[in-house]
């Protein structure tokens, strides 16, 4: 029973030790720099380090894997090119898309974060800075106490590698931190203003134009990428100071406002300034945004309270603000702040204080709930916290009268998110099909045909017709764009594809083109038969042949090629703008090499590729070029030693063929041998020299018969 015992406690230990090597890599775009976070173990040694237009994060974890499915799904910007991991255990490797650098703190013990921003990658300190040169110094020194850490201090740190002068440098800020001398807010790497009012610390008799400055105020322009920066962050607000729970009372709205109302003009027709700011308080309160808009305007002043009330004001009719937002950076506080901070920011940033954000929440009148809980549920979505937006909806539910399309739609987003594909599209159909759907029934089609797309399913022809009406209502509404790439892609779905490229024209902006372009030319490449795909691929504009993706470039050329359209395929697959996949990009090339009878061109385009499918393409041109010897060591190489003795038989090279494994070309060349061996020849007795040949002749044939029956063989 004991040994039973131990071995499932170390059965236990092998998978939770197992398990916790999948490290999910998280996104996030920001102003002025991409973000990635990688949750870690406590006290996990990592490093990273700035390679040739990219980074590499490596961890002290054996067979540590990366998951990176969802990383570009949140990613607008092009500072992260491509994320990869060559195999278990491997560095995280990731490449940029513009001149970056990567900076990289650790966040609460167990978060890696990697924030890209543009700039120029600078070398260590250490690397052109001249060995110093040190006074002499007695062979003993005697030193007690504190005056041997005075000594250590003094010591010059240029004698230093770049670790240890960043170890030397943790420790200073740590222990200026001790003494409340710095913070150590860290805050990602972009331009700064300086924090802070300097003059509290000048003496009055000194004038306001010196400035009081240390070392660490040069340490950010110094130490590179490498190490973060120091920032102060915004303080935050307290609930009691924001005080939104006192913007109403009791008492019925219509009541409230027509008392605010009436005391807002005074004799000489002057506003009230109180009573002003009490109604759009109010009119914010209970969810009239624009209301409480036109209410501050008559104070004709501005003040932090005033754009409190403005930002949650913008919050509630318009959703994220996008600049001149006072709760920017105020996720991490406690009270009501955090929760106006993520609504009014629109994603979910890594310190974000969950806890006050929901019981803020839950502290809301029931009107705001319904208004702004799917809103918060799609944006914790977003940030993988799905148990949290699963309890707002949770909460909404409670407070809801009848069926609400928003709320449907955030269900639909966690079910998503979930992997529920039955449920999410069952959500989609029922927010569709929502009495009190506007703008959210035209976004839910817009997210199903999404999901259709994405699993290559089939769109029903009530489906497509609601796709084809929506373009019409709303051509001329802010959503038009995205009813028009909707119906594009669902003609396309429908197998309607010469209707669907048609409406490449109707789409004005550059993105939205780009969008449905790659995602109607993806499915009409899987789907379309060869004559409609070569009919639309190839009359493609140059413009929209430069708007393809790489990977839907790569699908494209590769058809082709197949096709046998060899200049087409060649073209698409050396086009200047394509970074990624350059090993399939290489290959496709190879094969219309190939097709265009150039195997020594072929060959050039494979030259660092030593994967299976380059050395297939590397033999077919060997035997183009009529190089059969080399192809046939090509493959033994790699391990097809019957491919390799059909190659040595096609070089008449029989001494090269291994006839020990008694493959088919085995016994074709011991044919072949035997047909070639002269007949042994009785000049002195005629007679019988004339049997010897008539029973020669017999089995040469019997040897042909048997080399065409071996040959045909598969």
């Amino acid at each position: 029973m004991t040994r039973f015992a131990f071995l499932f406690s170390a059965f236990i230990a092998g998978a939770s030790g197992a398990a916790a090597q999948d490290l999910t890599v998280r996104s996030g775009e920001h102003e002025g720099y991409t973000r990635l976070v990688v949750q870690v173990p406590q006290d996990t040694y990592w490093v990273l380090k700035q390679t040739k237009n990219g980074a590499r994060l490596s961890v002290a974890l054996k067979d540590v894997t990366y998951r990176t499915e969802s990383v570009f799904q949140r990613l607008a910007q092009n500072r992260l090119a491509a994320i990869s991991q060559a195999e278990p255990g491997g560095a995280l490797e990731l490449e940029f898309g513009c001149d970056c650098v990567a900076s990289a703190f650790l966040f609460k013990s167990t978060m890696i974060v990697i924030d890209i921003a543009p700039g120029t990658f600078l070398p260590p300190l250490t690397i052109d800075i001249p060995a110093p040169v040190l006074p002499k110094t007695p062979k003993e020194i005697k030193t007690t106490g504190p005056e041997q850490s005075i000594d250590a201090l003094a010591l010059p740190l240029l004698n230093l590698n770049a670790n240890g002068f960043e170890d030397q440098l943790s420790t200073r800020l740590l222990q200026g931190a001790d003494r409340g001398i710095i913070d150590l807010n860290i805050a990602p790497a972009e331009p700064r203003a300086p924090n802070g009012n300097q003059s509290l610390f000048l003496p009055a008799d000194v004038e306001l134009n010196v400035q009081v400055t240390s070392i660490l105020d040069g340490l950010n322009g110094l130490l590179g990428p490498d190490v973060p920066k120091v920032e102060r962050r915004p303080p935050c607000v307290s609930s009691a100071e924001l005080a939104f729970d006192h913007w109403s009372d009791e008492r019925p709205f219509p009541e409230q406002a027509a008392q605010l109302r009436s005391e807002l003009y005074q004799e000489f027709d002057t506003i009230d300034k109180e009573s002003a700011l009490k109604l759009a308080k109010l009119y914010a309160h209970s969810g009239f945004g624009a209301e409480a808009i036109r209410a501050l305007d008559l104070l004709d002043e501005r003040s932090l309270e005033t754009e409190h009330i403005a930002a949650i004001a913008r919050v509630l009719d318009d959703g994220p603000l996008i600049e001149d937002n006072p709760f920017r950076g105020l996720q991490r506080c406690e009270g009501d702040a955090a929760l106006w901070a993520v609504l009014s920011e629109g994603d979910l940033q890594g310190d974000a204080n969950l806890t006050a954000i929901e019981q803020s929440f839950a502290r809301l009148p029931d009107h705001l709930r319904r208004h702004v809980g799917p809103a918060l549920s799609d944006i914790l979505v977003d940030g993988d916290e799905l148990e949290a937006a699963r309890r707002i909806l949770r909460s909404v539910d409670r407070v809801k009268t009848q069926t609400s399309a928003n709320v449907a739609q955030a269900k639909a987003k966690v079910a998503a998110a979930e992997g529920d594909a039955p449920r999410t599209e069952a959500l989609l159909t029922e927010a569709i099909e929502a009495s009190d759907a506007t703008l959210e029934a035209p976004l839910a089609l817009a997210r199903l045909v999404d999901k259709r797309w994405v699993e290559r399913g089939a769109i029903s022809p009530q489906e497509l017709d609601l796709a084809e009406s929506y373009t019409i209502e709303f051509r001329r509404s802010d959503i038009g764009p995205l009813m028009q790439q909707t119906h594009m892609v669902a003609l396309s779905l429908s197998q309607e594809f010469d209707a669907s490229l048609d409406l490449l024209t109707e789409l004005s902006k550059d993105a939205e083109l780009a969008d449905a372009l790659n995602r109607t030319v993806l499915i009409l490449t899987e789907r379309a038969d060869d004559a409609t795909f070569l009919r639309r691929v190839l009359i493609l504009s140059h413009k929209h042949a430069q708007n393809l993706t790489t990977d839907t470039a790569i699908a494209v050329a590769d058809r082709l090629a197949k096709l046998g359209f060899s200049r087409h395929a060649y073209a698409l697959a050396k086009r200047p703008q394509d970074r990624l996949r350059r090993g399939e990009r290489a290959r496709l090339r190879a094969k219309a090499a190939l097709l265009d009878q150039r195997p020594h061109q072929a060959m050039l385009e494979l030259a660092d590729d030593q994967t299976d499918a380059a050395i297939m393409l590397r033999t077919d041109a060997l035997i183009a070029a009529e190089d059969f010897t080399a192809a046939g060591d090509l493959m033994r190489n790699s391990g097809r030693e019957d491919e390799a003795n059909r190659l040595f038989w096609l070089a008449d090279l029989p001494e090269q063929v291994n006839l020990e494994n008694h493959t088919k070309f085995d016994q074709v060349v011991q044919t072949s041998q035997g047909l070639t061996a002269a007949p042994a020849r009785l000049p002195e007795t005629p007679l019988a020299d004339a049997v010897n040949l008539l029973r020669d002749s017999v089995e040469t044939r019997n040897r042909i018969a048997e080399l065409f029956a071996v040959l045909s063989q598969p």
